[in-house]
């Protein structure tokens, strides 16, 4: 009987030793399932982060691209405005040359006299220099390039130079 026993108990350790195995076969299938979704995972996720780095790139060169865009808007716009403001202070010069005191200038323009007395004493040619040559704002009416500028508008736009504007 130790034989038929042997036999059994031989099966039955068989038997057991194909269960654990097919559980470990199972074990392994979804092991190897779950590592493929993971590595479908980890290539989306690198596609995502080449993607990021791809908008990351183009966002800075956009903003690069528009910084020196504003800062030549900038640079431009100040260029007119100082242009603009010579021209002023050229009005103003022939204004005072023709007998209107700087208080007077400050309160046609609403200007402050301080101010005035500023951009008159820059209108000035250097000492020793003469007289500064004609500009083609002496016929501001007649040239085109140079339109007569109504008190009005004069009135807002010389109320401060760039420099001023940029901060207020």
């Amino acid at each position: 009987m130790a034989g038929k026993s042997r036999t059994k108990n031989d099966r039955q350790v068989r038997d057991r030793i194909a269960e654990l195995a097919a559980a470990r076969d199972r074990l392994d299938a979804e092991e190897a399932e779950r590592r493929r979704r993971e590595d479908e995972a980890f290539e989306r996720y690198a596609r995502a982060d080449a993607d990021a780095v791809q908008v990351v790139a183009e966002r800075d060169r956009t903003l690069a691209d528009l910084e020196a865009q504003a800062r030549r808007v900038r640079d431009d716009a100040d260029a007119r405005l100082g242009e603009i403001e010579q021209r002023q202070r050229e009005i103003l010069a022939e204004l005072h040359r023709g007998g209107r005191k700087a208080d007077d200038l400050a309160a046609m323009f609403g200007l402050p006299v301080k101010r005035v007395r500023t951009l008159l004493r820059q209108a000035r040619p250097p000492s020793g220099s003469a007289e500064p040559a004609a500009t083609p704002q002496a016929g501001a009416g007649s040239d085109p390039a140079y339109p007569a500028i109504p008190v009005a508008d004069t009135e807002t736009t010389v109320a401060a130079p760039p420099a001023e504007r940029a901060s207020a």
